[in-house]
């Protein structure tokens, strides 16, 4: 795809007729080219700067696109081109850390009236910066000087810049560490076994509309190159998987490594029709790469496979190890061929075993409650061995144990699964649970304690695990098999290790658990400090905040996005606490300087918020708070999509909050006379989705 193409599908991608895009689309190829990232920042400011024409450009870059990561004491960015050791550079440099503030590119035609900038370009006139951006993340900031720099040139500027970051994020999220070819995110850090960039990707495409996939791909046996060529055949498969797998991908698409062997797609725009197609082309280039047949991948796409990130995850990594287990044991593979080397499969099925013991390990670090917890471990445990039932029960203190999550077909051959409970004092997984000791049932005829249920669906072998949670016995991680002597030794150690981390999942979500009622009890405290100044106030944020979270949960806010509405929308007039109280119950309109004083209570909210590391996230919607989208709103002026969407919410709420109460200034607007107002303001003062939502929220039954 030329630039020109890429800017017409993407209105945050100006570029300027001025300017040669042939010359700019060599640039990109050639960035995109380029093996070592410590050479893009200088090949970015060549190319900028032949790309504008008599123009000196500097380039503020993230250290970690720089691999020796040296940057000055001040900057949290690397300075790269001619200007780099200029003695204006600390100048300009603050100069651009204030225009980042307000999130826009902009040009100053005259430097001479900007007081910030006037002191140190006496050679320059003019001035332009840009970001340079890469799936929401700013991976630095490029500055254009010159003598007479218009509004073609900042466009041209930004349209470069922008299809710059992303050919050097790319390069940057497929960048070896220790030459074994990890893939990491633009800022350097290992990345989760997620797919970066799908939650950006579907609150996008639930915003504006669009659809996407996701590919999840294993190089299968990569074990056994690892151990019978050496770590460094390992290395170069990898690789060289990654390689085969950034040119089978379209320019818009993104290619990651999650894990060991394991790599995943994010193909935009896309069904799964689309999606499927890029997957078997990645996989026959890796093939061709590897000079072997030995690659799974599942497939998803949004919205036909799930709701939720979540989902689609789960259900690209399902299909992944059917495809795995399938090319095991292929169907119609006659029994004796399955039996002519048992040797090897009896290896396939412990390296299984490893694989399955740390990708569950892996998942469960993100994992966010127990029933998470629980359903990850029995998903991997069941998709890898076919167990004919895994379950996790949890014990309660009532002494019953209830299931928490279950895969097989037990599950949908016994109605009602998920409800059934039972004693502690009866079963093996009662006596499990009873005397904290494992159970290896051969044969659940010959096992006293085993509770038949129905000769037609009863398994004959079960393997029975304890689950501690801080020395304690939490619940039972039970397997069955229909076929006795199912189990072996290694099972037993496979079923401790996992139950072993879920224990440990679940006693470290119970840690931040208590940590969240510490910060809860911290938030009714500053809660507590503004009703001191208005008791309207501190009633109204948590009025608001109830009426957020519906309203967010209907527009598909989930997880830590849906907690920062939450705790947004509680402290949204948090500043108000700096507010003189007589102007905030004062019964008459405001003077200019007393309305002054009250907008001022958005940034003083947001500073304090600041201050505090984990409400640091929430800063910008109780800044934002109070926009338009119109940019009629304060403090910043922002519009559109330049709010955030947790702000548009809270401000949606506020507003009908504040119209349906008693003020000391006005009576209560009823209700159908608030929604009217708030449907009146659409595209102006409200977002269109936002109102809608808010309006379906309250007029639920």
């Amino acid at each position: 795809m030329g630039i020109s193409g890429a800017a017409a599908d993407n209105p945050y991608m100006p570029v300027s007729p001025q300017h040669d895009t042939s010359t700019v689309e060599a640039a990109l190829a050639d960035l995109l080219a380029e093996p070592r990232l410590d050479c893009v920042g200088p090949k970015l400011v060549d190319h900028a700067r032949a790309a504008l024409g008599d123009v000196d450009v500097v380039l503020f870059l993230d250290p970690s696109l720089c691999q020796d990561g040296d940057h000055r004491p001040k900057s949290t960015r690397r300075a790269v081109g001619d200007l780099a050791e200029h003695p204006a550079l600390v100048v300009l440099e603050d100069w651009v850390d204030a225009e980042r503030e307000t999130g826009r590119p902009r040009l100053v035609p005259d430097v001479a009236a900007t007081a910030d900038l006037a002191a140190m370009l006496g050679r320059w006139a003019s001035a332009c910066w840009a970001p340079l951006l890469y799936g929401g993340d700013e991976l630095g900031v490029i500055v254009a000087l010159g003598q007479d720099l218009g509004e073609g040139d900042l466009a041209a500027l930004e349209g470069f810049a922008a299809h710059a970051g992303n050919r050097a994020g790319k390069r940057a999220t497929l960048r070896g560490t220790g030459g074994a070819g990890e893939a990491r995110s633009p800022h350097g850090a290992a990345e989760p076994p997620r797919v970066p960039g799908a939650h950006p990707e579907l609150r996008r495409c639930r915003r504006s509309g669009g659809r996407f996939g996701v590919v999840m791909l294993d190089l299968d046996d990569f074990k056994v190159v690892n151990d019978s060529a050496g770590h460094a055949a390992g290395d170069h498969v990898l690789k060289g998987a990654g390689a085969a797998l950034i040119a089978a991908c379209r320019p818009s698409d993104d290619a990651f490594r999650i894990g060991g062997d394991e790599f995943a797609l994010l193909v935009r725009d896309a069904s799964a029709d689309n999606a499927r197609s890029v997957a078997e082309r990645a996989a026959g280039r890796v093939r061709a790469e590897r000079r072997r047949a030995g690659l799974s991948y599942g497939v998803s796409a949004w919205p036909g496979d799930g709701p939720t990130k979540d989902a689609l995850l789960r259900h690209a990594d399902t299909q992944l190890y059917a495809m795995k287990r399938e090319r095991r044991f292929p169907l119609g593979a006659a029994s004796g061929a399955r039996q002519a080397a048992p040797a090897r499969a009896g290896a396939a099925i412990q390296r299984e075993r490893l694989a399955v013991a740390s990708r569950v390990a892996t998942l469960l670090a993100y994992a966010g409650n127990d029933e998470e917890i629980a359903r990850t471990s029995v998903a991997q445990l069941h998709h890898s061995f076919d167990y004919f039932l895994a379950v996790v029960q949890r014990l309660d203190q009532d002494g019953v144990l209830r299931v928490v999550a279950a895969e097989g077909p037990l599950t949908e051959a016994v109605a009602g699964f998920l409800a059934l409970t039972q004693s502690v004092e009866a079963g093996v997984n009662g006596r499990v649970a009873r005397t904290g000791e494992p159970a290896l049932v051969p044969d659940t005829r010959l096992d006293p304690d085993y509770l038949g249920r129905d000769q037609r669906t009863d398994p004959r072998s079960e393997l029975s695990m304890p689950i501690r949670v801080g020395g304690d016995v939490w619940g039972v991680l039970n397997l069955e098999q229909q076929a006795a002597d199912a189990f072996s030794d290694e099972d037993l150690l496979l079923a401790d290790t996992v139950a072993g981390q879920i224990g440990a999942a679940i006693h470290r979500c119970q840690l931040v658990s208590e940590l969240e009622s510490a910060f809860l009890t911290t938030l009714g405290v500053l809660a507590e400090a503004v009703e001191l100044q208005d008791s309207y106030t501190a009633e109204h944020a948590r009025e608001v905040a109830d009426l957020a979270v519906r309203v967010g949960v209907r527009l598909g806010f989930e997880g830590d996005e849906l907690e920062r509405l939450r705790y947004g929308a509680l402290l949204h007039d948090l500043g108000k606490i700096g507010v003189p109280g007589e102007i905030l119950r004062k019964p008459a309109g405001l003077t200019p300087d007393q309305r002054a004083a009250v907008e001022k209570h958005a940034v003083t909210g947001a500073q304090m918020l600041q201050r505090i590391p984990f409400l640091a996230p929430v800063a910008p919607l109780v800044r934002s708070a109070h926009e338009r989208v119109d940019g009629g709103g304060y403090p910043d002026g922002l519009r559109g999509d330049e709010i955030p969407r947790g702000a548009l919410v809270i401000a949606a709420c506020d507003a009908l909050h504040a119209m349906t109460s008693d003020r000391p200034y006005r009576a209560a607007m009823t209700l159908d006379a608030a929604l009217e107002e708030l449907s009146l303001n659409i595209g102006t003062q409200f977002d269109a989705a936002t109102v809608e939502a808010v309006i379906a929220e309250v007029l639920a039954p």
